[in-house]
């Protein structure tokens, strides 16, 4: 009891603060989803897990006709991500194809045009109110290249010093001002002589 500081009268005990925050836990900031639809996207998401790379080029191919395919009739929206897992791989490795490394020119064009398709889905979502136009921008922003930008045109100046003079002209013209320069000392000089 001797160790036991008091506090002073009015005070009140501070509670401690858990680290972390509700605001960024996806089950936190789901809206309308119920129970099933959580079961129904995590089923359409691991039906994939396991998978192997496509061998080659027609595998590939064949992969993503039987995604886009099964999307269509199961009325289930394709995703980069899951595009990726129904090709067996991640997405860092479809970035790698898409920009033809660790592949032929073939499997690049066909990623880049599946994501293309996946590009117009997500547009069309967003232009029909379906999904955030906020969600469209950043899905836009990291997987299928759009950016911000401005375009800032700069043209030289053709005549930086405001008229076309040869270069003897420019010399004179230094010379002159120079002369100037000097006459405005001698008269300096002068009116100083004059002074004393």
């Amino acid at each position: 009891m001797a160790d036991e500081v008091k506090k002073p009268a009015g005070t009140v005990a501070k509670t401690p603060r858990k680290r972390g925050s509700k605001s960024a836990s996806v089950k936190a900031n789901l809206i309308n989803t119920t129970e099933s639809d959580i079961s129904r996207i995590v089923r359409e998401s691991y039906q994939y897990f396991g998978r192997k790379p496509p061998k080659d080029d027609q595998e590939c191919a064949d992969r993503l006709n039987d995604y886009f395919k099964q999307c269509n009739d199961e009325g289930q929206l394709p995703t980069i991500e899951d595009m990726a897992l129904a090709l067996g791989t991640t997405r860092a490795s479809l970035w790698e194809w898409e920009n033809n490394r660790k592949c032929g020119p073939a499997r690049a064009d066909m990623i880049k045009t599946a994501k293309q398709i996946v590009a117009g889905i997500d547009a069309k979502l967003a232009a029909e109110g379906k999904i955030p136009q906020v969600v469209y921008i950043f899905r836009a922003k990291n997987f299928y290249g759009m950016k911000d930008q401005q375009d800032v045109i700069v043209t030289p100046n053709t005549d930086p010093l405001g008229d076309r003079r040869s270069g003897a002209e420019l010399t004179q013209k230094y010379i002159d001002s120079v002369k100037g320069i000097d006459m405005k000392a001698e008269e300096a000089e002068g009116a100083e002589e004059g002074i004393s």
